[in-house]
């Protein structure tokens, strides 16, 4: 009751300011990592704001897949949300760095496939890749002229948080070298936003050096920020899978902003579906492998740490090697109710289809490994089975700013000892992306970790790692 109430309140304020003045509304989302479940929500939300302006923006920051394997092991890739995005009736989205996981084939059957643009103005595209991605769009909304600029995140090696495999005849620049390239669209415009799949952090320091954007609608690191102002530029971000959504008005006056506010909408609380989408919906989850019971969860799992040592479990007992590594970033959920966990499940923590990769390493290349990977993996620690670490953690102001100091291992079986040899094996994103020195190249099995993790699952009676660790990080000045 309390979110329709809210819902009303914003749609009666918007009727009596804009009567005086130019007016839109955006609705806008990121990182949906393929919540399809969550659309018939957003479709209602949608009809309930255009009710009010039928002119209303709907946009992406980003990452609109991976992460349902509904719709990520569907036979014509991502499928049901770009269908789904185009029910809900979206304007434009950014790319994020998911976007790319169907590598070039699978972006441009999405991006054909769509009814809206995807904009982006830090990705150059080789030709012969037929990629229509645009740097900006130009709309019109009650006589209100709006341009919107995309952006991609850009990491320490150059190149967004994806497999370097699928980035292949794509490179990049940092946002910040690009944008002084667009600040004649300053003048063309009514109202310009920036749709930043760049990160909260990012988007702050942004805003404070290119103070001529309204606002910076945002994504990728997930966060909730709500209303929020940076040198008077408007900074939002809804979190992530369809939790929530921004809702923005922004009102112009003789050319010129005169007010602007955002406000969060709590979606998962809000009773409204759309029958139409709920339907459509309905279709695109008729797959019973997904279905499949592997193995039983008799404890619940509370962490994503948790969730880590049981897929480097499975990896390390599988093939037969002493330690196991599973990057931060690649378990996609924290926690796990007890009861069946079956194959759509697996798929849902691990969405990517990565492959194994096994290497000879050598102790001290092995410290330098995990060490190395919090700085190239949006600094996350990695999980690991076979052993266990702490590991001292320079902090600074920002993320960017924190750097790996030192790490001591303790292996499960004998004394960890840096000349000796240890046979290791991660996936092979994290394998991609590492820049430590390993005398071994590493051996890529024809396998994904998802497979192996599978075959492993199936002969376990049941799972319980409540309460297992196997790391642990100190900060130091």
């Amino acid at each position: 009751m309390k979110q329709l109430l809210s819902l009303f309140c914003c749609l009666l304020i918007t009727v009596s300011v804009a009567a005086q003045t130019g007016h839109i509304k955006i609705l806008s989302v990121n990182d949906m990592h393929a919540s399809i479940d969550q659309m018939p929500k957003l479709k209602a939300l949608a009809d309930s704001l255009r009710g009010v302006e039928p002119n209303l923006i709907i946009l992406s920051a980003g990452d609109n897949r991976t992460g349902n394997p509904h719709n990520d092991t569907y036979p014509e890739t991502s499928l049901p949300m770009t269908m789904l995005m185009n029910k809900v009736g979206f304007n434009a989205s950014a790319i994020g760095n998911h976007e790319f996981d169907s590598k070039s084939d699978g972006f441009r059957n999405v991006i054909n496939k769509s009814n809206f643009p995807y904009l982006c103005a830090n990705a150059f595209f080789d030709d012969t890749l037929r990629m229509h991605v645009y740097p900006y769009k130009i709309m019109e909304r009650n006589g209100v002229k709006i341009g919107i600029l995309g952006g991609v995140q850009i990491n320490s090696g150059g190149i967004p948080d994806s497999h370097p495999d699928v980035l292949k005849g794509i490179t990049f620049r940092h946002i910040d070298d690009v944008l002084p390239s667009y600040e004649w669209l300053r003048k063309q415009v009514d109202v310009l936003l920036l749709l930043s799949h760049d990160g909260y952090e990012v988007d702050t320091m942004t805003a404070k050096k290119f103070p001529y954007y309204d606002a910076i609608i945002g994504g990728h690191s997930h966060v909730i920020a709500d209303n929020e102002f940076y040198n008077g530029v408007l900074v939002n971000q809804a979190g992530n899978k369809l939790k929530y959504a921004n809702i923005t008005d922004i009102f112009v006056k003789d050319g010129k902003v005169v007010r602007k506010f955002s406000k969060l909408f709590n979606l998962t609380s809000y009773s409204k579906e759309d029958a139409e989408t709920k339907e459509m919906l309905a279709g695109f989850k008729n797959n019973p492998y997904l279905k499949e019971k592997l193995t039983e969860v008799i404890s619940p799992f509370q962490t994503a740490e948790e969730l880590g040592i049981m897929e480097t479990d499975a990896l390390r007992e599988e093939l037969g090697v002493d330690v196991a590594i599973q990057n931060g970033g690649g378990v996609r959920y924290s926690t796990f109710p007890a009861g069946d966990f079956t194959v759509g499940d697996l798929l849902a923590l691990d969405p990517f289809g990565n492959s194994a990769v096994v290497y000879e390493l050598t102790g001290k290349e092995l410290e330098d490994f995990i060490m190395n990977n919090l700085d190239v993996d949006e600094k996350q620690p990695v999980f690991v089975s076979g052993c266990t670490y702490v590991m001292k953690v320079r902090k600074g102001a920002t993320k960017e700013t924190t750097h790996p100091v030192s790490i001591k291992i303790t292996m499960d079986k004998g004394k960890f000892n840096p000349k000796a040899k240890y046979k290791v094996v991660t996936n092979s994103y994290a394998a991609s992306v590492s820049t430590s020195a390993k005398a071994d190249k590493g051996t890529t099995l024809v396998d994904k970790c998802s497979d192996i993790t599978m075959r492993w699952l199936r002969r376990q009676p049941s799972l319980n790692y409540t309460g297992k660790t196997c790391k642990k990080i100190e900060y130091v000045k």
